[in-house]
């Protein structure tokens, strides 16, 4: 199945058992199908996560989602019109409405991508050409989030995957996660701790027992 542009992913989940499934924030926003059972099916958008959270689920309910890359822009209200009168229909038919309510500036992507590989906003700015006014104006006015959030966002993702696969390999040791917090551009250990606890609500120690959480890591999204 070929995606456009600004979706990177289709995804589909149905739980075979009554489970809580851990969302952590991935600077995506998804189009998503849900159906309970006995009820009639819904579509719904997700807002921008700031915080990890928590879905309950139901024996034989069934998800279907298209996550859009970081920074789409979405017509909500038409897109939701759009699906709804579309019952049955499945994910080739869907493709097409949705690209036709979605959009991804270049410049906006662009700024995106600086900032989750530079070390500051300052340096974003610079390796994009702009003024650091400019670019906190473009990603503000483009995603409804600072530069900061993008920049802290993807460092954390990063951080937490390089835990979670060194957990994999090899126990702990506190000396390792210094060496994480330094490599990925935190003050010293104490402050990506306090980063984790914000955003996923957990530590870089206690993640490596967190399997759920690695998983949800792991899944596409930004950074």
């Amino acid at each position: 199945m070929a995606l456009y542009t600004a979706t990177v992913d289709v995804w589909q989940h149905h739980a075979r058992t009554a489970h809580t499934t851990t969302v952590v924030p991935d600077g995506c926003c998804d189009l998503i199908w849900h159906a309970l059972p006995g009820q009639a099916p819904q579509w719904f958008v997700t807002d921008l996560a700031d915080q990890r959270y928590d879905v309950p689920g139901t024996v034989d309910e069934r998800y279907w989602g298209y996550r859009m890359q970081a920074g789409t822009s979405i017509d909500r209200a038409r897109l939701l019109a759009a699906v709804a009168a579309r019952p049955g229909c499945d994910a080739d038919d869907i493709l097409p409405i949705l690209h036709d309510c979605i959009r991804l500036d270049a410049p906006v992507h662009d700024a995106l991508l600086a900032l989750a590989d530079s070390p500051s906003v300052a340096h974003a700015a610079r390796a994009l050409g702009v003024a650091e006014r400019t670019l906190q104006r473009m990603v503000r006015t483009g995603t409804g989030q600072t530069p900061a959030y993008w920049k802290r966002l993807a460092r954390l993702r990063r951080a937490a995957r390089a835990i979670a696969q060194v957990a994999a390999q090899t126990p702990l040791q506190a000396t390792t996660l210094a060496e994480t917090a330094a490599n990925w551009g935190y003050v010293d250990q104490a402050h990506m701790t306090h980063e984790f606890r914000r955003w996923l609500g957990t530590t870089p120690a206690a993640l490596r027992e967190q399997t759920d959480l690695h998983v949800a890591l792991a899944a596409t999204g930004y950074g």
